[in-house]
């Protein structure tokens, strides 16, 4: 099987769990203390309370986040598929192509970094104040080299149709992006005033799966555009 067709053949199931733990996040922020406070498990109860634990992707080390790092590792292939395709069918410098692969790296290491929980290793102090400062350029600059490359890939595609439909998953990329970066952002200010922040990570959890799954759908149009 190449990969191409694999990770078409991943994308419905990913869809349908991917519905599944957003559902399942949010009932264990609504439900899941309530659990908590049962003296007595029994048998349905302690099979809730596992389920609103390992599918809320809010929770480290759970299925939710081996989903997750599961989903990253799919782009990263994918992202792996253009970098290493076709230049001539591509229609683009060595240069973006190399950028392409770099995407691929940093896919990669998201998708490990997901289950070693390697960046909060470095302290949540570090992650909401230095550590921000030096993210906010990374992710800038890396959003401005993303924008540049696929833009010039949708260009290149020869139909309308596809065109556009590609062109429909680069904008969900981008904007999601924005709003990521911009609740994260958010989150942060609040950890450090010492405000509540509830809803925001359930809400930043959704869009960040909505993200990645933009970012599948729109490798996965690109190697099939260019026929990778």
């Amino acid at each position: 099987m190449k990969l191409k067709d694999f990770l078409k053949l991943m994308k419905i199931p990913i869809l349908i769990t991917g519905i599944v733990i957003i559902i399942f996040s949010f009932m264990s922020y609504f439900f899941g203390f309530q659990l908590t406070l049962v003296k007595d498990k029994g048998f349905i109860t302690r099979i809730m309370y596992n389920l609103f634990y390992h599918l809320d992707y809010t929770h480290d080390i759970t299925f939710a986040a081996w989903f997750t790092s599961l989903l990253l590792l799919l782009c990263a292939l994918g992202f792996l598929l253009i970098g290493w395709g076709d230049k001539e069918k591509l229609k683009i410098s060595s240069a973006r192509q190399g950028i392409i692969k770099l995407f691929s790296v940093i896919m990669f290491f998201l998708s490990v970094d997901e289950i070693l929980c390697l960046y909060d290793q470095l302290g949540q102090n570090l992650k909401y104040s230095t550590g921000l400062l030096v993210y906010i350029p990374l992710a800038l600059i890396g959003m401005v080299a993303f924008t540049l490359v696929f833009n010039q890939l949708i260009k290149n595609i020869r139909t309308v149709k596809n065109r556009v439909q590609t062109n429909i998953y680069f904008r969900a990329v981008i904007l999601l992006a924005l709003i990521y970066f911009i609740l994260v952002l958010g989150e942060g200010s609040l950890l450090m005033t010492g405000h509540p922040i509830k809803l925001i990570p359930y809400i930043a959890g959704f869009i960040k799966l909505g993200m990645i799954y933009s970012v599948y759908n729109l490798v996965l149009k690109i190697s099939d555009n260019y026929n990778l």
